[in-house]
């Protein structure tokens, strides 16, 4: 029988912006005409990997070169009346879906696996067919961040819950070689003492939360909108109606007439509102996404750890990229050259695995 090529597949981890880090070590393997013909990724590594299957990266890469704070927010940011996430997740998909197109995993050229996770059953769920733009999704969708994603009659958040390193979802496709890019590599553990104490500190003299104006605004014309309220203050509704140089004959919409005030409103509390996301957490500062994402950061080192002791791969990628954080898409240039360099380490590696031929 005819020695053929190993088949290579890569396990990537997910970590928010330190995924920018995969693209990095994708670069070296295209470089150095090293294949990769399966990709399991969770996560930030579903995305990753769904460039490198699409042929996006340098798409991507120009996009993120020198990304300033305001511009990477406009691309995730759409703030909603937080029930079941933070973010709509609309600017996200458009995102995704502007840089991978509409293909069907499918019609891939490698065989592609988005690991995502289902928030009813508790349950990995392995996306291995439909729409690439979807199974992304489901897979990047940080829980209490964005909205959960219904897929496969299935109510799906980040694969990063369950199963951040899918090196058991890579292990199912048989390939000869797998490669694994673990982007936690140890517990998180950003600040020294008297930082940690400045936290808690400043964590005590938070002050209260106040709700989004459009919840606010919503309410007030339902309000308005009542009989008893419209019929109270009709007279107001005219002497409004004057000032604003308006002819009142019949009757008067006093709901419409402050709605639209309150609308013209919104456009400035919206403003405003996406201004405090801007406000990146400095020391000793940590705001809303970086507490749900630091709890999601030592959860992860915790199973990527368990992973690897049970599923061990041939080689092992650890890019050093712990003081990035979940969502400071601003270092991702830096994330890309923490993982080149990881890389070109163990290239030899790689290289003298690869000229094995398997029958």
């Amino acid at each position: 029988m005819k020695d053929r090529r190993p088949r290579v597949g890569i396990a990537l981890d997910s970590g928010g912006a330190k995924g920018a880090a995969h693209v990095g070590v994708l670069d070296v393997l295209i470089e150095n005409d090293i294949p990769i013909d399966i990709i399991a990724g969770s996560s930030a590594g579903a995305f990753v990997g769904a460039m490198y299957a699409t042929g996006t990266l340098e798409k991507f890469k120009a996009i993120v070169e020198a990304i300033t704070w305001r511009e990477s927010l406009s691309y995730y940011v759409d703030p909603v009346f937080p029930i079941s996430g933070l973010l709509a997740g609309k600017r996200a998909r458009s995102f995704v879906q502007d840089i991978v197109g509409e293909v069907n995993i499918e019609d891939l050229g490698v065989t592609f696996t988005s690991v995502a996770t289902d928030l009813l059953s508790g349950e990995t769920v392995a996306i291995t067919e439909g729409p690439l733009v979807d199974a992304v999704m489901a897979s990047v969708s940080m829980p209490g961040i964005f909205k959960p994603v219904v897929l496969m009659d299935r109510l799906l958040t980040d694969g990063g819950v369950t199963d951040p390193l899918p090196l058991d979802i890579l292990k199912r496709s048989s390939p000869d070689i797998t490669i694994a890019v673990n982007l936690h590599p140890s517990m998180p553990n950003r600040y020294d003492s008297s930082q940690k104490k400045a936290l808690i500190n400043e964590q005590k003299q938070q002050p209260e939360d106040e709700d989004l104006p459009s919840w606010i605004i919503d309410r007030v014309i339902k309000v308005i909108r009542s009989q008893r309220i419209m019929d109270n203050l009709t007279p107001l509704a005219k002497g409004i109606a004057k000032k604003l140089g308006r002819e009142t004959p019949g009757e008067l919409d006093l709901a419409g007439i402050l709605s639209e005030q309150l609308s013209l409103s919104k456009d400035k509390l919206n403003s405003l509102l996406q201004r405090s996301f801007m406000d990146r957490p400095k020391p000793p500062s940590m705001n809303i996404f970086e507490i749900l994402t630091a709890a999601t950061n030592i959860q992860q080192y915790q199973k990527n750890r368990l992973m690897l002791a049970h599923e061990p791969p041939d080689i092992l990628i650890e890019p050093e990229v712990g003081s990035i954080l979940s969502l400071e898409f601003v270092r991702a240039k830096e994330a890309i050259d923490a993982g080149r360099r990881s890389a070109l380490d163990l290239l030899p590696q790689i290289k003298a695995l690869l000229q094995t031929p398997r029958s």
